[in-house]
């Protein structure tokens, strides 16, 4: 039992009495003792005290011993046993859908009360109720608290009010015997109370009222069922405490006995106070109407008048009970307890109608976070209301006594779909809104979704999968939970696909709760929806899922989805309906639409049947019908116009058509037809003002534009509740667009390049008018021109749907010359609509390719070439700016004038036109002028070979050759974690919401922490073999490995001391002839993303699929005759597609393959892949071959979408979590791509193509291949500057050293290049400007002598000093060359060593003391004899030619602020490898120490127990003194280095200080990656600190920026893909 609070004495109040009183002693004799206030007189009271002393002095007989032994076997007959607090007397295996706490009365326990003659047997909230069907899914709890009136001693000074703050406090930090939070509060709440009990809760729920502490508990109450509870007191309380007070056995009166007397002003105040909050409750009250046994007397201890509140909204009852039985019962039939029970059914049945659960403050956090990452922009609910308001009463009801409805809604045999489809206008939606109203009202589970005809955004699937997640996690607590945790782990949902959120959301979450309750979806006009029959496809897997769902779709019939639906009952339990329009619902509603018509009976009645008559089903006729014929005056109009009514919906249409052309004045119709543009042809429905500006300046002033509407357009279009035009209905907008030829009639192609027009026209004249005003730079505003919002998300949907003209060309290529586009891209990111980019890229590449097609054949001299080169990289522009700046886009638009055209490449349209050579931001030095698919280079390890890369949702994870495993963030590429397994390991896994990744060796497998980097598990192998595949199951809980001696073997990591076994010994072992034939172990072995199934390959034998649970063989892969010879091939590589159960996998040859092992379907490529990898939304996979070239293929048709060629054999291949990354490990390293091809296709389906454009797009030949040469350089390694600043050395990883000359930034001198290719560590150029130091990986030193000769600066170089160390673990961490570079200092993590670069002499070597471990060495600022050596707490001052101490003062340091959360810097890189064990000590890594003008920075970092504390400090050179000053005070100097103050709001943004400029402009980079400055100033504090410009995220790497030097003009000099930047900004100005 789970408890909460002690069995020690607490406060109590004063409910009225409950018979459960006092047990007596086994030495006294049985008598009859009333454990209760009673309504006797004070004569029964004295008899009761005679009887109890007598008793106490009498012998015990032999019958009485007997029947005291017989009540004592009950453990509640010592109630003294009950728990106190608050204690869980059940709890679901699910999540519960409510609470409901029992609080016994006066004299009772939370146990005892409740049980008839105490018998635990017959304990009822415990042993009954939670097998009853509807209130099983509910936790039941009882509450305890000392209301012992007849317990002797002095009284306590508890009341009512004391039990009810005890009640709350309880309720509030509730845990259960795991100390597990009991989260009271976020779900409803029922009390179940008695007596006394009543007024406890109902003092509860006032006291809460008013103390924000309990809000939620409050907020979460619901319900009170009252049984005899004295809400007006009794005058027996005045009795109950006079004999107490004269007992013999030291009782005494008690305050709360005294609350309960009926003149009790307690009670009076207690009943006026909850009157006026009661209305929020829903509140059943149970009187006793039997009189209660008190000693030799009967009496009713409560009057009805007593029992009762009397408000209006209780609901009231008597049982057949006395006070005590009221709550105590004797067998589940019994009387009273059906009544009690049927009322809590009720109770819950109603709250659970009321759809919205209770949420508590955690609750509606989660709600309000998942409501931005599903990216839930609008309410469900206003499409319900919609329909909702057009229904009749009375309609619809047919559905409910349908055989095929009913048996979908019982859902007697789990999950199952049912399909309703009809003609179109026949009131599908409304039936719609009716059964989810219903359902509703029911109390059910229920998430729906109405797809739109008339509005784009509401035809998305993926956007139909957010709401529906949306819904089921504001009604399921459990799946809240689960999906804010998955959310958290930094999966962007609002930006995936449907298939990813159908895998991650509903299959890997939603399908696993274990829910006693039946989810209900109504997904309504299917036929609406981008993709029908995918996501019928998806739907077929909710037969999979543990909780029953019940789906209903709703559409028109179709071809294709007649087909889908039969492959859908093949694979899943499937009903079909098809609706007629029911006459009955039509009458209905015809009659209820001419009720106050004023005509005759009869008139009306031949209304009815006329319309009835020629309806034919079609609900939209009949409204149609409707309104022409209420338009009539007199019985002569209506008649005839029911005798001019066509039968048809497009007859009917061609009526209203005419109509409109003969009433419409001839200026007008111009008019008509513009509306209807707008109504049937928008991307989504325009609201009035929209449309007003819409139609500006061509139509300038509309006095009334919804009068304007009607009048002009007639019912073809109407206002909806939401406030939106919109056609009618889509058979409207159906008619007009392909039957009619009139002057209405609707070129689709023609509308779109309208609107297009239109959209382009907005942008450029808001823009315009904008910038007349102010030369400020920033987005448009859609405040007050609320059209501008759908110009700058729609023009490209208008764009692909318009012909490809000359003038459309034109009309465009003039946009992008002008700055609108900018003001465009900035008013996108100010909208939140950045993905609009994919989609405008994707169509200026149509519009390019189609336009080249029309102008084959055409002359040459009419072709518009530059117009079409300026589509095409504007095409590729917008794609890589949402690549590569969407985030700083995000943060800050208008950084697309300014900051962002400069780090554009030089060719791009961005930088030809926007990046200005007198602009204050320029960026040098980088040769690339193009576009590049690179994002980043890491170097992964410099001592093995990266041969493992897996993803999860916010981490990477790589496996090297020695065992070491290196975590990184997937959104800034930084390494998070190194961590060592300790042995060579095989394979890795991450869990699948990746919190822990699991790592197998020979010798052990382990389970670590992605957060902590700590291990969680560690066991043994699997004994005698290795493991060739490792996987988490579906719900995390077990580990599955797949090994070399064919076998599948488990580990249930839940167990006390996991350990792998056999699943089955028949797994993997072939049963007939072909057995023989596998002599050799598995050559790869792939388990499926939910663990059921497996893939096995062998050289020797075809691939075999085996289902995992239940262990049995499904099938092999065979080839197909006519690509192969042989049956079948050895497969060398093969991986599971994440939602489909095909397999993509690799033949022995290269030749690529898809096959589904159920289905038997089998697709090949030829090709000479040898790796292959499957994105994680299911639409690519990418493959690599011998010679390094990467090729990116769709995986439906197995086309090649995208091909990149590199020059070194790839290891492995992995698509980041997105889809919009491919990793590919080389070697020790990791290179990250980010290829055009995965934008633009990725988003496809969400901008459906309007089908009636015509044949010409969809004749169009697909884009061409995306064909890339990579050129990816070594990465720069090692930087220094000569000491002018001129020059610049740089070191590689391949081992060559270069010069590069800062007035021509791009231009290279290679100066030397390593024997043995290692890569260069560090490099150091003296003060004299000719030697320079380097440091090579494997302990290398040398020293060059360099030149510059004649007038081309040609370097000559010698080499004055080389030697080898032997370096310890870390390698070598520092070199540095005194002033007059005649001497080297290199230091390890342990040593120092210096060698003479003038004389042989030999190396001095000096290990320094523990407080200056691994420290950083400076050259003294003023002193050249001196050199400094750095820790974090202390600076040793020491000579150059010994290393002998002179000094050592500590800095005084600020408190450190730990950066943690939010505030973690992205670049936390620890630099430590991990082995896992725990190890908490802290870890100092210095990472910044440089002079720069009268000042030294110093940065340092502290990690400890996984905490990061930064602290940077400034120290006036002043601060150091020379050796004269220290030599002058004739002993060994200490004391202490003071930094110059940096204030909180500064020093906690800082990410890495740059450097100081003149007059004490102090430049950093923040958290952020951007460059900003702040003046110190030491008296009057610091300025507020300027932002100067940020850094591109591709450019963000920690190796890169740690290298990074700020020059004293204020160039910020950074390495960037093996090339030196040089950023010249606003830095350099003065201010």
């Amino acid at each position: 039992m789970w408890k909460f609070g002690s069995r020690h004495k607490k406060k109590a109040s004063a409910p009225v009495v409950e018979t459960s009183g006092p047990t007596i002693s086994s030495t006294s004799a049985p008598i009859p003792v009333s454990r209760t206030p009673t309504e006797s007189t004070v004569s029964t009271f004295e008899a009761l005290s005679t009887q109890v002393k007598q008793a106490s002095l009498a012998p015990q007989s032999e019958s009485s011993s007997s029947k005291l032994r017989l009540r004592s076997k009950s453990p509640s007959a010592d109630r003294s046993l009950d728990p106190l607090g608050l204690s869980v007397l059940y709890e679901p295996d699910t999540d519960p859908s409510l609470d409901i706490v029992f609080v016994h009365g006066l004299g009772g326990t939370s146990r005892a009360t409740w049980c008839h003659n105490r018998d635990p047997d017959y304990f009822w909230p415990q042993k009954w109720l939670p097998s009853e069907p509807d209130i099983q899914s509910a936790r039941i709890l009882s509450f305890g608290y000392n209301a012992q009136y007849n317990a002797p001693g002095p009284a306590p000074i508890s009341g009512i009010s004391d039990f009810a703050k005890d009640l709350l406090f309880a309720m509030k930090y509730a845990k259960n015997d795991r100390l597990e939070e009991l989260a009271i509060g976020e779900r409803p709440i029922i009390f179940v109370v008695h007596s006394m009990g009543g007024l406890v809760v109902k003092k509860a729920y006032i006291l809460g009222q008013n103390n924000n502490d309990y809000e939620e508990i409050i907020a979460s109450t619901k319900a009170i069922l009252f049984l005899a509870t004295p809400h007006r007191g009794t005058y027996l309380a005045e009795l109950l405490n006079k004999i107490l007070s004269v007992s013999i056995f030291n009782h005494t009166a008690k305050q709360y006995v005294a609350e309960l007397s009926n003149t009790s002003q307690a009670l009076e105040d207690l009943n006026e106070q909850f009157r006026y909050i009661a209305p929020k409750l829903h509140i059943m009250s149970f009187y006793e109407t039997l009189p209660t046994r008190i000693g030799p007397k009967k009496i009713t201890v409560l009057e009805k008048t007593s029992s009762i509140l009397g408000y209006p909204s209780e609901t009231s009852k008597p049982l057949n009970a006395d006070h005590n039985h009221v709550c105590k019962y004797e067998t589940i039939q019994d009387s009273n307890y059906i009544s009690v029970r049927n009322a809590l059914k009720t109770l819950v049945s109603t709250l659970r109608a009321s759809g919205q659960r209770a949420l508590g403050a955690q609750g509606k956090e989660q709600l309000k976070d998942l409501e931005c990452s599903l990216a839930i922009f609008e309410s469900v609910s206003e499409d319900l209301t919609f329909f909702r308001k057009r229904w009749t009463p009375g309609t619809c009801e047919w559905i409910l006594s349908n055989s095929e409805y009913t048996r979908w809604v019982a859902g007697d045999s789990g999950s199952k779909v049912l399909w309703l489809n009809a003609l179109p206008a026949t009131g599908k939606s409304i039936l719609s809104s009716f059964i989810i109203n219903t359902l509703v009202d029911e109390g059910k589970l229920c998430a729906y979704y109405f797809f739109r005809f008339g509005d784009r955004t509401k035809q998305s699937l993926s956007a139909c999968f957010r709401s529906l997640a949306f819904q089921i996690a504001e009604q399921m607590p459990a799946f809240r939970k689960a999906l804010y945790e998955m959310s958290n782990t930094g999966i962007k949902l609002e930006k995936s696909d449907a298939r990813t959120i159908w895998q991650k959301i509903f299959i890997s979450i939603l399908f696993k709760l274990k829910v006693n309750d039946t989810l209900y979806w109504v997904i309504d006009g299917l036929d609406e929806t981008d993709s029908p029959r995918l996501l019928v496809e998806l739907i077929q897997l909710v037969s999979t899922s543990t909780l029953a769902i019940q789906v209903i779709l709703v559409s028109r019939q179709s071809r294709e989805l007649v087909s889908a639906f039969e492959r859908l009952a093949a694979a899943a339990p499937m009903q079909s309906l098809t609706i007629a329009g029911n006459k009955q619902d039509i009458r209905r509603y015809v009659e209820q639409e001419i009720e106050f018509m004023h005509a005759s009976l009869p008139l009306k009645d031949q209304v009815v049947q006329k319309l009835l008559e020629r309806a034919n089903g079609n609900f939209l006729w009949v409204n149609l019908a409707l309104t022409e014929i209420l338009q009539c005056f007199t019985p002569a109009d209506i008649e005839e116009t029911l005798e001019g009514l066509p039968s048809g919906m497009e007859e009917l249409y061609q009526r209203m058509e005419s109509l409109i052309l003969k009433s419409t004045r001839a200026r007008d119709k111009d008019l008509t037809r513009t509306i209807l543009t707008w109504a049937s042809c928008s991307r989504r429905p325009l609201t009035p003002p929209e449309l007003e500006q819409a139609l500006k300046p061509e139509f300038p002033v509309l006095l009334d534009l919804s009068f304007t509407i009607h009048q002009v357009c007639g019912q073809f279009v109407v206002i909806n509740s939401s406030k939106q035009i919109v056609m009618v209905h889509q058979t409207a907008r159906e008619y007009l667009v392909k039957s009619t030829k009139s002057a209405l009639a609707i070129l689709p192609a023609d509308a779109h390049a309208k609107m297009f027009a239109k959209c382009i026209y907005s942008l450029q004249n808001a823009g315009q008018q904008r910038g007349s005003k102010t030369n400020s730079y920033g987005p448009l505003t859609a405040d007050t021109e609320t059209f501008l919002h759908y110009a700058a998300t729609s023009w490209p949907y208008h764009l692909d749907l318009s012909c490809a003209t000359n003038e459309i060309l034109l009309f465009i290529a003039k946009f992008l010359r002008s700055n609108s586009v900018l003001t465009w891209i900035s008013s996108l990111a100010s909208y939140g609509e950045l993905k609009v980019l994919v989609h405008a890229s994707r169509t200026l590449s149509t519009l390019a390719r189609r336009r080249r097609k029309f102008d084959i054949g055409s002359n040459p001299l009419l072709h518009r070439l530059e117009d079409l080169e300026l589509v095409d990289l504007w095409a590729t522009d917008l794609i890589k700016l949402l690549g590569k700046f969407g985030p700083n886009l995000t943060t800050e638009p208008a950084s697309i004038y300014k900051q962002i055209p400069p780090f554009c490449p030089a060719d791009s349209m961005v930088h030809k036109q926007f990046a200005m050579d007198k602009s204050v931001l320029r960026v040098n030095g980088i040769s690339n002028t193009s576009w590049d698919d690179s994002l980043a280079k890491i170097s992964v390890c410099s001592s093995a070979q990266a041969v493992m890369i897996i993803c999860s949702d916010s981490h990477c994870a790589i496996l090297t050759s020695v065992g070491q495993i290196i975590f990184y963030n997937t959104t800034t590429l930084e390494a998070v974690h190194k961590l060592c397994h300790g042995e060579r390991v095989s394979t890795i896994a991450f869990s699948h919401r990746g919190d822990r990744l699991v790592s197998s060796g020979f010798r052990t497998t382990k389970v670590w922490s992605v957060a902590a980097g700590k291990i969680t598990l560690q066991m043994p192998g699997p004994a005698s073999t290795r493991a060739l595949k490792i996987s988490f199951s579906a719900d995390d809980n077990s580990l599955l490995i797949g090994c070399a001696d064919r076998s599948i073997r488990i580990a249930k990591l839940g167990s006390l001391e996991p350990a792998w076994s056999l699943i089955d010994s028949r797994l993997l072992k072939e049963t007939n002839a072909l057995d023989m034939k596998v002599a050799n172990s598995p050559s790869c072995i792939s388990f499926s993303p939910e663990a059921t199934h497996v893939a096995v390959a062998y050289r020797g034998f075809p691939l075999s699929v085996w289902s995992i649970n239940p262990p049995e063989f499904v099938g092999r892969c065979q080839r197909n005759s006519t690509t192969s010879k042989s049956l079948w091939t050895p497969v060398d590589r093969v991986v599971w597609h994440p939602f489909s159960g095909d397999l993509v996998g690799i033949y022995l040859g290269g030749s690529i393959f898809k096959w589904h092992p159920y289905r038997g379907t089998h697709q090949e490529l030829q090709a000479s892949a040898s790796i292959v990898s499957c994105s994680p939304n299911g639409k690519f996979f990418v493959t690599s071959d011998g010679s390094g070239t990467i090729r990116l293929y769709d995986f439906d048709h197995f086309d090649l979408v995208y091909q990149l060629s590199c020059e070194n054999v790839v290891n492995d291949i992995s698509f980041s979590p997105d889809s919009r990354r491919i990793y590919d490990l080389l070697g020790q390293f990791c290179n990250v791509w980010e290829p055009n091809a995965l934008l633009r296709l990725e988003d496809t389906e969400e901008e459906p193509r309007d089908s009636e454009v015509g044949s010409e797009l969809g004749s169009l030949p697909t884009a061409a291949i995306s064909e890339v040469v990579a050129e990816v350089r070594a990465p720069i390694t090692a930087m220094s500057d000569q000491t002018q600043g001129n020059y610049f050395v740089v070191g590689d990883d391949s081992g060559v050293a270069s010069i590069i000359d800062k007035s021509k930034p791009g231009s290279t001198t290679q100066l030397f290049r390593s024997a043995s290719m290692l890569t260069v560590e560090h490099l150091h150029w003296g003060e004299d400007g000719r030697h320079i130091a380097c440091a090579e990986l494997g302990g290398k030193i040398s020293v060059q002598l360099v030149t510059a000769t004649g007038s081309n600066n040609e370097w000559t170089v010698k080499s004055v000093f080389d030697t080898k160390m032997e370096v310890e673990v870390g390698g070598i961490q520092q070199i540095l060359l005194n002033t007059d570079c005649t001497i080297l200092l290199v230091a390890d993590q342990i040593t120092t060593t210096l060698f003479s670069l003038r004389a042989k002499l030999d190396s001095l070597s000096r290990a320094l003391p523990a407080e200056l471990s691994g420290p950083r060495w400076i050259k003294h600022p003023t002193d050249p004899d001196l050199v400094l050596a750095f820790s974090s707490q202390f600076v040793s001052i020491r000579k150059w030619k010994d290393l002998t101490q002179i000094g050592l003062f500590d800095i005084e340091d600020l408190e450190m602020k730990p950066l943690v959360g939010k505030e973690q810097s992205p670049l936390l890189q620890t630099g430590w490898s991990n082995d896992g064990t725990g190890d908490d000590n802290e870890r100092v890594k210095i990472r910044v120490l440089k002079t720069m003008g009268t000042h030294m920075i110093f940065q340092y970092t502290i990690t400890a127990r996984g905490v990061r504390y930064d602290k940077t400090n400034i120290f006036d050179l002043s601060s150091f003194k020379s050796s004269q000053e220290i030599a002058a005070r004739q002993d060994f100097a200490t004391g202490h280095i003071k930094a110059v103050f940096l204030p909180e709001e500064i020093a906690s943004t800082i990410e890495m200080p740059l450097g100081i400029l003149s007059k004490n402009r102090f430049v950093y980079l923040n958290k952020q990656f951007s460059v900003c400055s702040t003046r110190l100033n030491t008296v009057n504090g610091q300025a507020a600190p300027q932002e100067h410009f940020f850094l591109p995220r591709d450019w963000i790497n920690s190796d890169c920026l740690g290298l990074g030097r700020l020059l004293s003009d204020g160039t910020f000099v950074v390495p960037h893909n093996g090339e030196l930047a040089f950023i010249r900004s606003s830095v350099s100005l003065e201010w």
